[in-house]
C-alpha cells in the first residue's frame, strides 16, 4: 500500500493564521505602528505560540510587519500604496518566470489547461461553483509557470507573495468580474507557452498582473 503523509499541524495552523492576519491587514484592522503580540495573538486565536511565531516571520519576510529587538513584531505603514508595490514586486518575478518557463512545460499539460479556460468561458451560470472552478484553473496556471522556471530562488520569492494575492482578491470583492475578464489573459499566457515564445509569454503575463492590480486598486480605493 501506497505511503500518506500529512503536513505538519503546525505549518497548517501557522498557514491559517498567516491567512488570518493578513485578512485583518487589508480589512484596515491592523494598522502601521500597531503591536503584534504573539501571547495575545494565540489568545485571540486559540492556539499555541508557536505557530504564530511561525505566522509573523512570514509576514516579515515580505516586509509587512517589522521584527523589533525587545519591542516584538511591530505593523508596518500599509495602504493602496503598498497594495501597487506588491503588484509591482509580483509582475517583475512572474513576467521573468514566464519567459523562463517556456520550453519546459509539456504541450499537452499547457493544451489540457488551456481548454480548461475555454470551457470556463462560455459555461454559465456563472456561479459559487464556476467561481470555485476558475480559481482552481488560475492557481493552477500560476503554479505551471512558478513550478517550470527553473530557478528555486525565483519561484520561492513568488509562492511568497502568492497568499498575499489570494487574500487580496477575497477581501476586495468584485471576484467574479476579476475571474471573468482573467480567462482571456490566461489563454493569451498559455498560448504563450504553447507556442515557447517567451515573448509572448511574459507579455501576457505582464498584461495579465496589470489588469489584475488596476481592478484590485479600483475595489480598494471604493
Amino acid at each position: 500500500m501506497a505511503e500518506t503523509t500529512t503536513e505538519h499541524p503546525v505549518r497548517v495552523l501557522k498557514h491559517d493564521l498567516t491567512r488570518r492576519l493578513l485578512l485583518k491587514i487589508f480589512r484596515g484592522e491592523l494598522v502601521g505602528g500597531d503591536r503584534l503580540v504573539e501571547a495575545a495573538l494565540a489568545s485571540e486565536f486559540k492556539v499555541s505560540r508557536t505557530p504564530v511565531r511561525e505566522a509573523l516571520l512570514s509576514l516579515s519576510a515580505i516586509g509587512l510587519i517589522e521584527l523589533r529587538p525587545n519591542c516584538g513584531a511591530v505593523m508596518r505603514p500599509f495602504g493602496l500604496r503598498q497594495i501597487e508595490e506588491i503588484y509591482d514586486v509580483r509582475e517583475i518575478l512572474e513576467v521573468e518566470a514566464a519567459r523562463r518557463a517556456c520550453g519546459r512545460i509539456a504541450p499537452v499539460v499547457i493544451q489540457e489547461l488551456k481548454e480548461v479556460f475555454h470551457e470556463l468561458k462560455v459555461r454559465r451560470p456563472y456561479n459559487v461553483a464556476w467561481e470555485r472552478d476558475e480559481w482552481v484553473a488560475d492557481c493552477r496556471l500560476h503554479a505551471l509557470v512558478v513550478n517550470h522556471c527553473g530557478n528555486t530562488r525565483l519561484a520561492e520569492e513568488l509562492a511568497s507573495y502568492g497568499e498575499l494575492i489570494q487574500i487580496v482578491r477575497e477581501t476586495v470583492g468584485n471576484r467574479r468580474h476579476m475571474q471573468v475578464q482573467a480567462i482571456d489573459e490566461h489563454i493569451a499566457i498559455l498560448d504563450g507557452l504553447l507556442q515557447t515564445n517567451p515573448t509572448a509569454a511574459a507579455d501576457a503575463m505582464r498584461k495579465h498582473i496589470r489588469s489584475a492590480a488596476a481592478l484590485a486598486l479600483e475595489a480598494l480605493e471604493r
